[in-house]
C-alpha cells in the first residue's frame, strides 16, 4: 500500500522535476554570475524523465497485457492528448511567439510540435513494445534480465558517452541529435529497470540510495561545470538522459522515494493522488505557463538569488499548471486529453 502511494509522489515528484529543468535551462545556456546554480538545477531535473520512464516500467511491466488491450488503454491514452495538444501548440507558437515556419503534418510524425513533447513520441513507442517486455520480464530468468540491463548500461550510456565526448571534444562538433528511434533505444533501459525492479523485488536501503543520490548529483554538476569552464560554452555532454552518472542519479532517486517510509495523512493521500491524475495535463500545458510566466515577472535568474527564484517559478507554473489541468478536467469531452 505504501509504495502505490510512493509510485502517485514520485509521479508528483517527476513532473515538478520536467518544469524545474526546463527553468533552469534558460540561464544554463550562458554564462553569467550564479550560472554553477542554474548547473545544479539543471543536473537534478534532468533525472524527470528518467523518473516517468521507471515508474511507467514499475507500474505497465508487471501486467499479463494483450497488445490490443495495451494499444487501448495506453497508446490511445497517449495519441489522443498528443494529437490535440500538437495543434494547440502550433496555434500558440504562431500567435504568441510569432512563429512563421510552415507546418507539416508528416513532419509531425516524427518531430514535436513543441520542444518538450518528444518524450511523448518515446513513450508512445515504448508502449508498443510493452506486451513484448512483459513476456520477457515476466519468464526471464533474473541472470538473463540482468544481462540484458547491463548490456543496455554498456552501450547506451558508456558507449554513447564516448561517443558523444568523441564528436564534441575530440572533432569539435555539436552533440549528435538523437532520433525517436535513438532516444527510444537510449531511455529503454530505465523502462526496464522499472520492470525489474517490480518482478525481483529489489528494495535498496533508502539511506544508502539518498547518498549516492546526492552524491551522484553534485558529481554531475561539479563535471558538468569544469567541463564548460574548459570548453569556454555551456556543456550538455555529462547531461544526457542515459550519462552513467544521471543513470546512477536516477535510480538512486528512484528507490530512494519509492522505498521511504513516509507517513501519510488521508488528507496527504488525496493531494498525492489528485496531483498524480493531473501529471499528464501539467506536462503538457506547462511550458505555455512557464513562458507566460517569465514574460509577465520579466524574471532573471544571473544572481544567486536564483537558487531560491528557480525552484520557485518552477513551483509556481507547477501550481498554476495544475489548476488549468483540473478546470479543463471539469469539462467532460477535455478529460481524454488532460
Amino acid at each position: 500500500m505504501l509504495k502505490k502511494i510512493n509510485i502517485k509522489l514520485l509521479t508528483v515528484v517527476a513532473t515538478y522535476l520536467v518544469i524545474l529543468l526546463h527553468t533552469a535551462a534558460i540561464p544554463f545556456s550562458y554564462f553569467h554570475l550564479a550560472w554553477s546554480v542554474s548547473v545544479m538545477y539543471e543536473a537534478l531535473g534532468r533525472i524527470a524523465f528518467p523518473l516517468f520512464l521507471l515508474i511507467a516500467g514499475y507500474v505497465s511491466l508487471n501486467k499479463n497485457e494483450s497488445l490490443l488491450s495495451t494499444l487501448k488503454t495506453r497508446v490511445l491514452d497517449l495519441v489522443i492528448p498528443l494529437i490535440a495538444w500538437s495543434i494547440i501548440y502550433i496555434i500558440y507558437n504562431k500567435e504568441v511567439n510569432a512563429d512563421t515556419t510552415p507546418v507539416s503534418l508528416l513532419e509531425l510524425l516524427s518531430k514535436p510540435a513543441y520542444p518538450h513533447m518528444w518524450f511523448i513520441y518515446t513513450m508512445i513507442l515504448l508502449y508498443l513494445v510493452t506486451p513484448l517486455l512483459n513476456t520477457f520480464i515476466q519468464n526471464g530468468s533474473q541472470q538473463r534480465v540482468n544481462y540484458t540491463v547491463t548490456v543496455w548500461f554498456v552501450l547506451a550510456s558508456v558507449y554513447v558517452l564516448f561517443d558523444n565526448v568523441k564528436a564534441n571534444l575530440l572533432e569539435h562538433k555539436a552533440i549528435p541529435v538523437a532520433s525517436n528511434i535513438d532516444m527510444v533505444v537510449y531511455l529503454s533501459g530505465f523502462y526496464i529497470i522499472g520492470g525489474v525492479a517490480r518482478r525481483f523485488n529489489i528494495n535498496p536501503k533508502v539511506v544508502i540510495s539518498g547518498v549516492i543520490f546526492i552524491l551522484s548529483t553534485v558529481l554531475t554538476a561539479v563535471m558538468t561545470y569544469s567541463l564548460s569552464i574548459s570548453t569556454f560554452a555551456p556543456n550538455e555532454v555529462f547531461l544526457f538522459y542515459s550519462a552513467p552518472t544521471l543513470v546512477v542519479v536516477s535510480l538512486a532517486g528512484f528507490f530512494m522515494l519509492l522505498n521511504a517510509p513516509f507517513q501519510y495523512g488521508k488528507r496527504a493521500i488525496r493531494v498525492v493522488h489528485g496531483l498524480s491524475r493531473l501529471s499528464l495535463g501539467i506536462f503538457f500545458v506547462h511550458m505555455m505557463v512557464l513562458e507566460a510566466v517569465l514574460r509577465l515577472l520579466h524574471m532573471e535568474f544571473e544572481s544567486y538569488y536564483s537558487a531560491l527564484t528557480i525552484p520557485l517559478i518552477a513551483l509556481l507554473c507547477f501550481l498554476v499548471s495544475a489548476a488549468i489541468v483540473w478546470l479543463l478536467r471539469l469539462i467532460p469531452w477535455l478529460r481524454r486529453i488532460t
